[in-house]
């Protein structure tokens, strides 16, 4: 509420399902910005936007809404609607987006995309949204001991730089590049987290290449 179906239509030769939503009349909305309730249709922003939403069986589902804005009676500014199906600006709905990032934790996008008919850009836009949001609510509080390893990413010694939690085997940072310069990287990290430095109590290194690892000794000491 107020949201409802108001209309559906099925395009078998383009193996689509539309869904058309739309909201009733005199309707009053939150205002996404400040949280005050009650606020009153301004205009229509789009008469008909668009969203991917889960496939019915083989299906692919549309869809379809007049988005509103409101004149909020709060901070008296014009706001476009945030619908409860997706987030802002996204064209995929809160559900597909959790089906795709679920098939992303054991596939690559490009496979991902062909399996649900997307183009990989815009799963990636969906992938590094939700990564850089689960990074700023990461809680490294309890960060004592770090590994740290560098593995080749691609051919012709392009290489990512792994930084893991050794007491909750999880990564805590990955940087391209190698060297030294990716310790700075790692620091800003712990800096833009208010980690001290002097909470790292164990630093460990793969020594196999020793004009590395004398970069790696050097820093930390």
């Amino acid at each position: 509420d107020p949201w409802f179906v108001s209309y559906k239509e099925f395009n078998k030769e383009q193996e689509q399902l539309h869904i058309y939503l739309n909201f009733k009349r005199g309707a009053k909305f939150t205002c996404p910005h400040c949280g005050a309730a009650h606020n009153p249709v301004h205009d229509i922003v789009d008469k008909d936007r668009t969203w991917r939403h889960l496939n019915f069986f083989q299906y692919e589902t549309i869809i379809h809404a007049r988005l509103p804005r409101i004149i909020c009676n709060s901070c008296h500014k014009i706001r476009s609607v945030h619908v409860p199906w997706a987030r802002p600006s996204a064209g995929l709905t809160w559900h597909f987006e959790s089906y795709v990032m679920s098939l992303m934790k054991e596939m690559p996008v490009a496979a991902v995309a062909r399996e649900v008919g997307e183009h990989d850009t815009r799963l990636w836009r969906v992938f590094k949204y939700y990564v850089k949001q689960a990074m700023q609510e990461m809680d490294l509080s309890q960060l004592k001991r770090v590994a740290l390893d560098e593995t080749s990413s691609k051919r012709g010694h392009r290489y990512v730089t792994l930084f893991v939690d050794m007491d909750t085997k999880k990564v805590v940072l990955a940087v391209e590049g190698k060297g030294s310069d990716v310790l700075d990287i790692f620091k800003q990290f712990l800096d833009e987290k208010n980690i001290p430095v002097s909470q790292i109590k164990e630093f460990c290194s793969d020594m196999s290449h020793n004009s590395r690892a004398m970069e790696y000794s050097r820093y930390i000491c």
